[in-house]
């Protein structure tokens, strides 16, 4: 196997296990917008209900009803993170914290049914927030790898564009194959930059799958081999 087929297996491998986490993300993620609508309408109706109540603790829960809402999908620019979801993490474990905090405040006030129908909203909401976090943990464990590991990747895509031009002659194939791995180097650079979770971003992450399905094997196996070691090249692929 010469260095280019060693690249091209690297390669192959790590597209792979990018294709599954790509995969992960685009199932896990309207679930995860799901819930966060979910905490969103229990935070409006803990809102609602605290307009009635006339508890010490008022003003705090309404301030903690306040910054539930303020979730990550519905900012002005709600990207996914596709090197990773640390940030959207920790922020639902915080505010699982305080909704927690507040079920904790609302226990104080026993079986009053206004409190008890609150504590409830912010019940829902502690729950939402963890499922969700969990979700979110997937994508991460599947993701970060390849953040890890992109140099490496990109090193692989560019030498296998450069050996394709250099090695084959011109031709049908070799424009297809160019092609094909041109894109990949775009996918790397949408996949960096992130994409928007919504139709925009489905799209491009639709894309970039059908670009990984539709690479083919073997493509390597025209190349005139070169006078080339057969150590391994630096980096292991991603499993």
């Amino acid at each position: 196997m010469n260095t280019f087929d060693r690249a091209n297996e690297a390669l192959r491998q790590d597209l792979g296990a990018y294709a599954y986490a790509l995969q992960t993300i685009l199932s896990a993620l309207p679930r995860a917008r799901e819930l966060c609508d979910r905490v969103v309408k229990e935070t409006r109706l803990a809102q609602a209900l605290l307009a009635f109540a006339s508890y010490p603790q008022i003003a705090e829960l309404a301030q903690m009803a306040f910054h539930l809402s303020n979730l990550w999908p519905s900012r002005d620019r709600p990207y996914a993170r596709t090197v990773g979801f640390d940030e959207e993490i920790a922020e639902a474990r915080r505010q699982r914290e305080d909704a927690l905090r507040a079920v904790h405040l609302l226990g104080r006030y026993g079986k009053d049914a206004l409190a008890a129908e609150i504590s409830r909203c912010f019940s829902n909401i502690a729950e939402y927030l963890e499922e969700e976090r969990l979700l979110l943990v997937e994508c991460h464990e599947r993701i970060q790898p390849h953040a890890a590991n992109m140099e490496m990747t990109r090193k692989r895509l560019h030498l296998l564009v450069a050996a394709v031009d250099a090695r084959m002659p011109p031709s049908v194939e070799q424009d297809a194959i160019l092609s094909a791995y041109t894109e990949a180097v775009d996918l790397l650079r949408d996949w960096e930059g992130g994409v928007p979770l919504d139709e925009r971003g489905v799209e491009v992450l639709n894309r970039c799958l059908r670009i990984l399905e539709e690479a083919g094997h073997g493509l390597f196996e025209h190349l005139k081999p070169g006078n080339t070691s057969d150590g391994v090249l630096e980096g292991e692929p991603v499993v």
